[in-house]
């Protein structure tokens, strides 16, 4: 059995949505150095606590395929949840979903996730459209079936914009 850590969650991954106060990630020591997407923003609370780990925005090339994969499995577990109108049980896999969602918009961006930074910052330059409002409204709501919905057009939205972000970047390495 693996070396087991407690991390504290940093300031910049501080947000109530996902994180209640003083909580902490337990995690195997390994899971730092292999891609494991069932814990949100694992390698983010390793990065601002200085501890060794993947960096996956720093390789989003590997990365993102499996965000969407991860995603992919949850869509599919949400869509039978609204199916059967077990709408509390929606909330843990979209909340799963959202910071998928998120750790997708940072890491196509080459950054790891910083709640303390807007969405809208400039340092985001890849992302859907009005995503600021969109996110506040799935946030605040997401056990509705319009939030799953919005949820995945916006990981439809992000995957096109990273295409066309990835392109452009390969166009102009040429």
């Amino acid at each position: 059995m693996s070396e087991q850590l407690i991390l504290s969650i940093p300031n910049e991954l501080n947000n109530p949505f996902f994180f209640s106060a003083n909580e902490r990630m337990t995690v195997e020591k390994s899971q730092l150095q292999n891609m494991v997407l069932n814990i949100p923003f694992l390698y983010e609370a390793a990065f601002y606590a200085n501890i060794e780990a993947l960096k996956p925005w720093q390789s989003h090339e590997n990365s993102i395929p499996l965000i969407k994969s991860e995603w992919d499995t949850e869509k599919n577990k949400l869509e039978q949840i609204f199916t059967k109108r077990n709408y509390k049980d929606a909330i843990v896999p979209m909340k799963k979903g959202i910071g998928l969602f998120l750790q997708f918009v940072y890491w196509a961006n080459d950054q790891p996730v910083h709640f303390g930074m807007p969405l809208s910052s400039k340092s985001l330059k890849v992302q859907p459209v009005n995503l600021e409002e969109r996110i506040g409204f799935i946030i605040q709501r997401p056990a509705l079936y319009h939030s799953f919905i919005q949820l995945n057009e916006l990981l439809i939205e992000m995957e096109k914009q990273y295409v066309k972000h990835m392109a452009i970047k390969k166009a102009s390495k040429q």
